[in-house]
């Protein structure tokens, strides 16, 4: 039986788009379903950061006083000139078919997958439906991904998510953010920028817990001198509606009242089959699993899949930005056999881990230049490129170190030599 595409896209995270992109930078016959209602205007959560961004850097210059009252205007002429419709027509011209709608896998036909999509027409104007059956080579399964919560009263509470905060009118005296990663972090520090009463909550000992420590502490530290309330190590065990519509949310053995709770993102229940042909993607490493196993244009190569480093980017300000191991993860793996670098500034804090003869492992930075130098340092480590020929790391002295270090181990490495040749021939 023949199929109609090689690959099939099922959700509209940032992941997803990017897989789209490359399949069809190999001239392949992709299909990228955007599964929701056009009426909902969905934002994936990683659009929704950099809308928050924007948005502070507008309105930085204004009293806080008069931010509430900006927020609606502002938030709503940001959004609609981030438009969708200018990601689908650049997509469709590169030959990928965007189709809206609501989908579900509807069994197999001689051992290939079909998909059932309820299509909507992509128009404000037009509420129009059709019925579509998609059959393909192959299927990534890519919606922004929810932490699994267990929570009482949780899935039948009037929380908010990111993408209805966008939508509210008039914003709350006090929301409080459940969640510690990249994602709770700028949101939570958006909505304090505007003088909503924040607050963050986590189980982890420090948000960001997929961080370097220091790094992530010093963001903590700057969230919590701008006046958010952080609440670490802490087990959020229920949640509850109180008088005035607010929320009381039970933690450990305290409660906190608030007007919102916000869970950036809402569970997503999607049944997908279990098989070979049916790929999660959530990560760079499973685009370049599915790129290879899918997509490869030598029929004979055997496949491999290349690493890829977890790179992290978090949209607050200042930035913190990740690529590779921590250190505590590269001391797990390989003991002294690491050098640990850092150069700190007042706004900044950076730290490089390497192996003795110069290749990066690691790093990890909090500051204005964050993104620009980790993705300097994220191109250095894909061309193996040594950790004395960046010169980006010369402006924050992380050079200078290295060849400090290495020169001294050197040195002792020759002490040790010398004096185990004067023992073992007792001269």
């Amino acid at each position: 039986m023949s199929v109609d595409y090689d690959l099939v896209v099922i959700g509209m995270s940032a992941h997803a788009h990017k897989l789209v992109s490359l399949a069809a930078q190999r001239e392949a016959r992709v299909a990228w379903v955007w599964d929701h209602q056009v009426k909902d205007a969905y934002l994936n959560i990683a659009q929704i950061d950099h809308i928050l961004l924007l948005l502070k850097n507008k309105i930085s210059d204004c009293p806080k006083s008069e931010r509430l009252q900006l927020f609606a205007q502002q938030i709503s002429s940001i959004r609609d000139n981030f438009c969708q419709a200018e990601i689908l027509e650049m997509l469709q011209k590169n030959g990928v078919d965007v189709i809206v709608g609501e989908c579900k896998f509807q069994g197999k036909v001689q051992n290939t997958h079909i998909l059932e999509v309820s299509e909507t027409a992509f128009s404000e104007r037009s509420r129009a439906f059709s019925q579509r059956s998609l059959s393909s080579r192959a299927y990534a399964i890519a919606h922004d991904i929810t932490p699994q919560r267990k929570i009482f009263g949780l899935a039948e509470h009037n929380y908010l998510t990111a993408n209805q905060l966008l939508n509210l009118e008039d914003l709350p005296n006090s929301i409080a953010v459940l969640g510690d990663d990249s994602h709770a972090c700028a949101i939570a520090q958006a909505i304090n920028f505007l003088g909503v009463h924040t607050s963050l909550i986590t189980a982890h000992l420090h948000i960001l817990p997929n961080v370097d420590v220091a790094i992530a502490r010093t963001l903590q530290a700057q969230l919590e001198a701008e006046g958010i309330e952080i609440y670490t190590n802490t087990q959020t065990t229920a949640v509850s509606q109180i008088e005035y519509g607010r929320t009381r949310i039970w933690l450990d053995n305290h409660t906190i009242d608030c007007d919102r709770l916000l869970v950036p993102l809402a569970p997503k229940e999607f049944y997908f089959p279990s098989d070979r042909h049916v790929y999660q993607c959530h990560s760079d490493q499973d685009i370049a699993k599915i790129m290879q196993q899918t997509l490869q244009t030598d029929f004979w190569r055997s496949v491999s899949t290349p690493s890829f480093s977890t790179t992290v980017d978090v949209l607050t300000t200042p930035t913190v930005a990740q690529i590779g191991m921590t250190e505590l993860s590269a001391k797990q793996k390989y003991g002294q056999d690491i050098y640990i670098l850092e150069s700190s500034t007042e706004n900044s804090l950076c730290k490089i881990i390497c192996d003795h003869k110069g290749l990066i492992h690691g790093a990890s930075m909090f500051g204005d230049r964050a993104k620009l130098v980790i993705e300097a340092i994220a191109i250095a480590m894909q061309g193996k490129v040594k950790i004395q020929n960046i010169a980006v790391l010369q402006d924050l002295q992380i050079t200078e170190q290295w060849e400090k270090l290495h020169r001294d181990c050197r040195q002792q490495a020759k002490f040790k030599n010398w004096f185990t040749f004067r023992r073992d021939w007792n001269i």
